[in-house]
């Protein structure tokens, strides 16, 4: 770790060290759910002007201007690009894991999440389909056809730690020359690096204000235990199941989170989520009340576990349309989920399934781009079905093996008039 390469008084040993105490004043056994106030905390004190700026942008998010719910208008999609960072195989995450993150954050922004029946009648009428979407990006800065994903290997351990792995006053993470994965134009493209925090965090997002100060830097930081939905949940739970990008995304497109102030009902500028006085872990039973009324434990800003987080309101919709038309208008400009023709033939080797044998999940892996849908069958040894759906290929998630008896099974894929079948085994 580098504090200053110089023994002659600088202020970066200053701020690196209120940097890393904003982290290390909490309990680290209590691995923290989300960094963004500590991460914006710790960018205030390294930017002269920031507080106010994140200030100033916040009351502005309320006046901008921006189409209401009542007004018609297409869906914003916004390309996404994943920064792949890792010293080990175990953080070098497939594909399929990014594909079902992208998936989980589609449906939680266009409420269609399967837990929305779960919400308290109570605050059903609040749940709303944001029009937000995102896609991988097809479109690279330079112009040229991508995956939307990159992968660096690195030989930084801990490099999403990024208020330890640190040279000079950067952040390794954010830097290829340093070890970590240069960002893509920030204006156009958001930017998710995944990589080991080491148990600092589960995530964070940059605020809206670090445009104007550190762009290289912009974006979302998850640890790769948590990105994706993953049913192997013996390390990840209660935070396996995609819902920590879900709400960095919120942060990273103007929402705070909604604790905090009970003498205010808008002490995170929005009015319709309820005012709260600390937030909510784990699955909390229905009423949890504080600040003199009933709390929206279940928003995804809330920090709930996974499967009990549920909703935006319109409130908060609508403020991440003002950061849309403001601060964040450049993603609505941007041409990287341009589609692309299929370019790739679908062929045996393209599909693979593990681990083999598997125990609580079979992981469905396209090696490229499969045109069209696909169906996927699954039959046990006596020929039974056990499982079947019909989607593309980059959309499919693990097969939850969980319930599954020790045995051999048939994985049947069939798309473009062909049909490949490949063999498992579940073993526990």
């Amino acid at each position: 770790m580098y504090f200053c390469p110089s023994f002659t008084f600088s202020m970066k040993p200053i701020i690196i060290l209120t940097y890393l105490l904003f982290f290390l004043s909490t309990d680290l056994s209590a691995q923290l759910r989300c960094a963004f106030d500590e991460h914006r905390n710790a960018q205030e004190q390294k930017y002269e002007g920031m507080a106010a700026q994140n200030e100033a942008l916040n009351q502005s998010l309320q006046n901008l201007p921006f189409p209401t719910s009542a007004q018609p208008r297409q869906e914003i999609t916004i390309p996404v690009v994943v920064h792949i960072l890792y010293s080990t195989e175990a953080e070098n995450i497939p594909d399929q894991q990014i594909y079902a993150q992208i998936d989980v954050i589609n449906e939680d922004f266009r409420l269609l999440n399967e837990n929305v029946q779960n919400i308290p009648d109570e605050f059903k009428p609040f749940a709303v389909d944001t029009e937000i979407e995102f896609c991988l990006a097809s479109i690279g800065p330079d112009g040229v056809p991508t995956t939307g994903i990159n992968r660096i290997q690195t030989e930084v351990d801990c490099i999403a730690r990024i208020a330890t792995s640190v040279q000079g006053n950067r952040s390794q993470l954010f830097y290829s020359s340093i070890g970590g994965s240069d960002a893509w134009d920030t204006e156009r493209y958001l930017n998710i690096w995944v990589g080991n925090t080491c148990g600092d965090f589960l995530g964070l997002a940059t605020s809206i204000a670090v445009p104007d100060y550190q762009p290289e830097e912009d974006g979302i930081v998850i640890d790769y235990n948590y990105f994706g939905n993953n049913c192997n949940s013996d390390f990840s739970a209660p935070y396996n199941l995609g819902r920590t990008a879900t709400h960095e995304i919120g942060h990273f497109l103007g929402l705070l989170h909604p604790w905090g102030n009970c003498e205010s009902d808008d002490s995170d500028f929005i009015s319709d989520t309820p005012s709260q006085d600390a937030p909510y872990y784990g699955c909390p039973s229905y009423p949890q009340i504080s600040c003199g009324s009933s709390d929206m434990y279940m928003n995804f800003m809330n920090y709930s576990d996974d499967v009990c987080m549920a909703l935006f309101t319109a409130g908060q919709k609508e403020r991440m349309l003002a950061a849309l038309a403001g601060p964040r208008a450049g993603l609505t400009e941007s041409v990287g989920c341009a589609l692309l023709d299929p370019i790739v033939p679908f062929g045996r080797d393209a599909i693979s399934l593990y681990p083999n044998p598997a125990e609580n999940c079979i992981h469905i892996d396209f090696d490229a781009d499969i045109p069209g849908d696909i169906q996927v069958q699954m039959l046990d040894a006596a020929g039974q079905e056990i499982y079947y759906t019909i989607e593309s290929s980059r959309n499919f998630r693990p097969i939850d093996a969980t319930n599954l008896p020790n045995g051999i099974y048939f994985v049947s894929f069939r798309a473009a008039k062909q049909t490949i079948t490949k063999k498992i085994m579940v073993l526990k």
